[in-house]
């Protein structure tokens, strides 16, 4: 009998995630399965159960968000164990760019019918991600929004589907009051980049948050990271960038450079604020990006043809 294990973030965005997790172990013990089920109760708690649910696991499913599927990513270090996703976020940016059905009635059936997927997985200071880190704007924009979240209104907001609100709170200051002094060297592929930004985006996947595009192109399985170096901070150029992301296009190169690499060495002569996968971190001085190629596998909806990398050359375009 194969066996699967349930892990569930019960205070995940929206809707009732244990009563979701419920529905799918039925589903799955419908069907044969052997299933068990387990919660978290603390952030990294995840990656702790992932790693206790290798033990003659088949399959482990997340119920949660985009963070409870990165912990059990990192749980799973790579092992061959297929990842099945009942989106339950606010953003559920790895549903939608693996094509995984947003409501639970569609995206618990795909447990069964999906394909196990190979996509590749980032690291920044042994920190796993799976779809950006970014320095800088987002950086100092990401902090605001921990810090938004954890006061009484700003939680009640965030839990009832209104983030990008919050997000947009949390981006004013650094945009209005130009917070960004600090510029950072890059290096891609032991290539230094021609100048210093005052911010930037690395991504494994084409898809940022709010479901905008800072990457157009990026492909969670192409085997290279894409960055967006920004040249400018004033609020109109970020506004244009934003607006940008939000249509799914780049802006010019006087405004921001783009390209492609397997790693990336960012250094800067004071701390810089960064984040990953909309988690703030410790700033740094100095930050490590790396990527592991075909590091995970994700149930997702059968493919129909052969993997084609959504950039042609993903080639660095900038002067």
């Amino acid at each position: 009998m194969q066996h699967a294990e349930i892990i569930v973030n019960p205070i995940a965005g929206q809707g009732a995630p244990m009563r979701v997790a419920e529905d799918a172990r039925r589903h799955l013990e419908a069907r044969g399965w052997e299933v068990g089920l387990r919660s978290t109760s603390a952030t990294g708690h995840a990656t702790e159960l992932a790693k206790e649910g290798l033990d003659g696991a088949d399959l482990i499913v997340v119920v949660g968000g985009d963070g409870t599927v990165r912990e059990v990513v990192a749980g799973l270090d790579g092992a061959r164990v297929p990842v099945g996703f009942v989106p339950m976020g606010n953003a559920n940016v790895l549903a939608r760019e693996l094509k995984i059905p947003q409501r639970p009635e569609h995206s618990i059936p795909l447990l069964t019918t999906g394909e196990p997927l190979a996509i590749d997985v980032g690291r920044a200071d042994g920190w796993i991600f799976l779809s950006m880190v970014s320095v800088g704007f987002d950086g100092w924009t990401i902090g605001g929004l921990d810090w938004l979240r954890g006061t009484r209104l700003g939680a009640w907001i965030y839990r009832h589907g209104a983030s990008s609100s919050l997000f947009v709170l949390a981006g004013l200051p650094p945009l209005l009051l130009r917070l960004i002094p600090n510029r950072v060297a890059i290096e891609a592929d032991g290539k230094t980049l021609p100048r210093r930004y005052p911010s930037a985006v690395f991504s494994n996947a084409e898809l940022y948050g709010l479901g905008w595009a800072m990457t157009p192109g990026a492909d969670i399985r192409d085997g290279r990271l894409a960055h967006q170096a920004n040249r400018r901070s004033a609020p109109w150029f970020v506004i244009w960038t934003i607006a940008a992301a939000i249509l799914h296009r780049r802006v010019p190169a006087m405004v921001a450079e783009y390209g492609a690499a397997a790693a990336y060495r960012v250094t800067a002569e004071r701390p810089f604020r960064w984040q990953i996968d909309g988690d703030s971190m410790p700033p740094r001085r100095e930050l490590e990006i790396e990527l592991l190629p075909r590091h995970a596998l994700i149930i997702a909806p059968p493919q129909t043809d052969d993997f084609v990398p959504r950039r042609a050359a993903a080639d660095v375009d900038s002067p």
